[in-house]
């Protein structure tokens, strides 16, 4: 966890940032709330990261649904903001972080006021596709780059 990290962690806490218990469905779904009602009641922007953990290789890894859930709550665009080569920088079990290149691509939004409850993974996939469309291939995942060649 983020918080266990040398000054990372001191920074996260004081900037008062939302920790998710993924380990407890029920209390994550509640603090979601939370953070819909004060995003919306104080004009905040959130930034969620969908993947919810970093990946080893720098490979995409599937969606969590919280930012779904989030922009069903507070009815505002999701704007698909693209990193890439942050697994190059910070590996995984390091505290150091490496200075390397990285790419930031900002995605036009992508308006919610349509999407459903009953469509949430339809929503999560598209979103989840639109990521992979602006990764380089060692980014992607692999059973999509499979596809890709088959077809």
């Amino acid at each position: 966890m983020i918080i266990w990290y040398p000054l990372f962690g001191q920074l996260y806490v004081l900037a008062n940032h939302l920790r998710i218990d993924r380990s407890n469905p029920a209390a994550a779904i509640h603090s979601m709330k939370q953070v819909a009602r004060a995003v919306v009641k104080n004009n905040l922007s959130l930034i969620l990261f969908p993947e919810g953990t970093r990946s080893k290789n720098g490979r995409l890894l599937p969606f969590k649904k919280g930012f779904v859930h989030a922009a069903l709550q507070t009815g505002l665009p999701v704007v698909p903001i693209v990193v890439t080569g942050t697994h190059l920088a910070w590996r995984n079990n390091s505290v150091r972080v490496r200075p390397v290149p990285l790419t930031v691509k900002v995605l036009p939004p992508i308006g919610t006021g349509g999407w459903e409850e009953a469509r949430i993974d339809e929503h999560v996939e598209a979103v989840r596709s639109l990521y992979a469309c602006n990764l380089p291939d060692a980014q992607k995942r692999l059973d999509a780059l499979a596809a890709r060649k088959s077809d």
